[in-house]
C-alpha cells in the first residue's frame, strides 16, 4: 500500500493500481498518443491558406483562361499548375516537409507521384518553351487526369477503385473500336 500526501492521506492506494495505472499511459493507442500526431493550429491554418489560394489559381484558370486558350496557353497553363503545387504544398503544411517526401515517395505511391509531377513540367514546358496550343491542352488534360488520381489515392481504397474505374473505361473504349 502507498500512502497518498495531501488532503487525502488517509485514501491508501494499492501499489498493483500504480502499476496498472502506468501501464495504461504507456500504452501506444491511449489518447495522448493519438492525438500527438494531429496537427498544430498553425500547419492546419497553413493547410487551409495554401489548398484554398490553390483551388483558386485552378478555378481562375479555368473560368479565365480556358476559354482563351487558344490565344495564350502560358497563361492557362502557368496559372493551373500554381493551383496544383499549391495544392501540393497543402500536404506538406500539414503533414510536415519530411513526412510527406516520405510518403510521396513511398514505393506505393511513386507513380502517381512522378506521374502527377511528369505531367505538371510537361504542361510548362509544351506551353512555355514549344508554344503549342494542341499539347497544352493535352498536358492539361492529363495533368487534370493526375491530380484527380492523386487526390483519390490518398482515400483509402482510392487507388484500387481508381484503377478499376480506368480499366473499365479503357476496356470500353477499346470495345468500341474492335479491339
Amino acid at each position: 500500500m502507498v500512502n497518498l500526501i495531501g488532503p487525502l492521506s488517509r485514501c491508501q492506494v494499492p501499489s498493483e493500481f500504480l502499476k496498472v495505472s502506468k501501464g495504461v499511459r504507456d500504452l501506444p493507442g491511449n489518447i495522448q498518443s493519438a492525438t500527438s500526431n494531429f496537427p498544430s493550429g498553425k500547419s492546419l491554418m497553413y493547410f487551409g491558406i495554401f489548398l484554398t489560394t490553390g483551388v483558386f489559381f485552378i478555378l481562375i484558370s479555368f473560368t479565365m483562361f480556358l476559354p482563351v486558350i487558344v490565344l495564350v496557353p502560358q497563361k492557362f497553363a502557368l496559372c493551373f499548375t500554381l493551383g496544383c503545387v499549391l495544392i501540393i504544398g497543402s500536404f506538406f503544411a500539414l503533414k510536415g516537409p519530411k513526412s510527406q517526401f516520405e510518403h510521396m515517395f513511398s514505393n506505393e505511391r511513386l507513380l502517381s507521384t512522378l506521374g502527377f509531377l511528369g505531367t505538371m513540367v510537361g504542361t510548362i514546358y509544351v506551353s512555355m518553351v514549344l508554344h503549342s496550343y494542341i499539347l497544352s491542352v493535352l498536358f492539361a488534360v492529363l495533368q487534370v487526369l493526375a491530380l484527380a488520381y492523386y487526390v483519390i489515392s490518398y482515400f483509402p481504397g482510392g487507388s484500387a477503385g481508381m484503377k478499376f474505374m480506368l480499366s473499365g473505361v479503357t476496356s470500353s473504349i477499346l470495345k468500341c473500336f474492335g479491339r
